[in-house]
């Protein structure tokens, strides 16, 4: 593919006129994937898909468009020359862009990361089959991920990566209990893959109990890494590390960049290796290999697009245009995660928080509901499933007061969403233990 868009690219530029610059984005994919319902596969296929978006400038404007193609030159170059053709003139009728960036200076690189795909059938094996008292359902996704950048100034960014994603989770047939569980990597790993499948497994005993359901109130809790992700879900969205939010003040965590701070154990930084994402943004600027945002609990750096950089002059570290994290990490702490039941003592025990969405700006409040594998500790012991309960609290005081330990194990959670295309980004994050977790219904 990487041939395919350079040459791509070449074309490209033999079409420009005088005082025309563009830039190609690309996005493409060779992906098998295997949906699995009630044990049995129900739909197996494969895509490949090519993605170019088309950004053509003039005199300080700039107009886009995007593109499916096939990967042969000689059927894509009609549809990229009626593209440019379009382009131009739409330039010639929208105003000038005051904020408009400047494209990168020359550079180019190139990363492949090996690893092995795994055969269909450990693909179909990883979620079918049959489960005593349950069902399994999910979907598996196995394949080739690409992106690159080129541009008229010299630009030449190319990524490739393989990616395998198992999302699946087992729902009780006589209860209301379901357990969730995935795995993500570029090298298959069959034995561990197996072991979550089975660790989900042999907690569907405990979730097939009666269910203890708390009354309104606040509790100690232990929270996993995917629901730590859960409820940073929401405060990404809304800028929490964006440089644009902070400076307009719409970020929930503006106060983190303006004195305020967390425990001093947290740390955040945005770590593009860490998930194995993309080095480089959609303009073709290099990323950082380290973008330090909350170090000591205090806020640090801040993510700045290119455009946010020129419209508030500032530097930019190349991220794109949402100033959202590609790969957010959370460094681990002292907490023995295999504890984290006994840690709680008294309490509730959380993998995932469903349904998050922001409560208020003020103190990065989110609220969500329990699902999957919600339990009740009592005693250091998981007793019985929590049924569905709004959780709704701030995670800057979760973070901060609330926060008792950081457990010392991170889980690389990929983002399985497949809206147009996979997405070669994640977090890696620990699980946490709070005090106080505030329940509302």
């Amino acid at each position: 593919m990487q041939s395919w868009f350079f040459d791509l690219a070449d074309y490209s530029e033999t079409l420009l006129t005088a005082g025309e610059e563009i830039t190609l984005g690309f996005a493409g994919e060779k992906t098998g994937f295997t949906r699995i319902s009630a044990g049995k596969v129900r739909q197996a296929g494969s895509i490949e898909q090519r993605e170019v978006v088309l950004g053509l400038r003039s005199a300080g404007r700039e107009a886009r468009m995007n593109l499916m193609l096939s990967g042969m030159m000689e059927n894509d170059r009609s549809p990229v020359r009626n593209a440019i053709d379009r382009l131009s003139k739409i330039l010639k009728t929208i105003p000038e862009d005051p904020n408009l960036p400047p494209l990168p200076n020359s550079a180019s690189g190139e990363s492949r990361t090996e690893g092995r795909l795994p055969h269909k059938s450990e693909l179909i094996q990883s979620l079918a089959g049959e489960i005593p008292g349950a069902e399994s359902c999910g979907i598996a996704l196995t394949g080739m991920m690409y992106r690159g950048v080129a541009t008229s100034n010299a630009v030449r960014r190319w990524y490739e990566s393989p990616m395998t994603v198992i999302d699946g989770s087992m729902h009780l047939t006589e209860a209301p209990g379901a357990a969730k569980w995935s795995w993500a990597g570029r090298d298959w790993q069959g034995g561990e893959v197996s072991a979550r499948r089975e660790r989900a497994q042999r907690s569907l005993e405990l979730l097939s109990k009666p269910v203890d359901t708390p009354p309104a109130g606040e509790y100690r809790a232990w929270l996993e890494p995917a629901a730590i992700r859960d409820l940073f879900g929401p405060l990404l969205w809304n800028g929490a590390f964006s440089a644009r939010a902070i400076e307009k003040g719409s970020s929930p965590f503006a106060p983190l960049y303006s004195g305020e701070t967390l425990d001093p154990r947290v740390n955040f930084s945005e770590r593009p290796a860490a998930v194995g994402a993309p080095a480089f943004g959609n303009l073709g600027f290099a990323l950082p290999d380290r973008i330090p945002l909350i170090d000591g609990g205090a806020g640090v750096d801040r993510l700045v697009s290119p455009r946010t950089a020129s419209e508030f002059d500032l530097e930019t570290n190349g991220v794109n245009g949402p100033e959202t994290p590609s790969a957010l990490e959370m460094q681990p702490g002292a907490l023995d995660s295999q504890n984290s039941f006994e840690a709680v003592g008294d309490g509730l025990w959380l993998s995932h928080v469903h349904y998050c969405n922001m409560a208020a700006r003020e103190g990065a409040r989110v609220t969500g509901v329990t699902r999957w594998i919600a339990l009740r500790v009592r005693d250091g012991k998981p007793v019985a499933p929590v049924g569905t309960v709004r959780i709704d609290d701030s995670v800057i005081r979760l973070l901060g007061e609330g926060l008792l330990e950081i457990g010392n194990q991170v889980e690389v959670i990929p983002d399985n969403h497949t809206y147009g295309r996979r997405h070669p980004r994640g977090a890696v994050l620990p699980g946490i233990l709070v005090d106080g977790l505030r329940v509302v219904a």
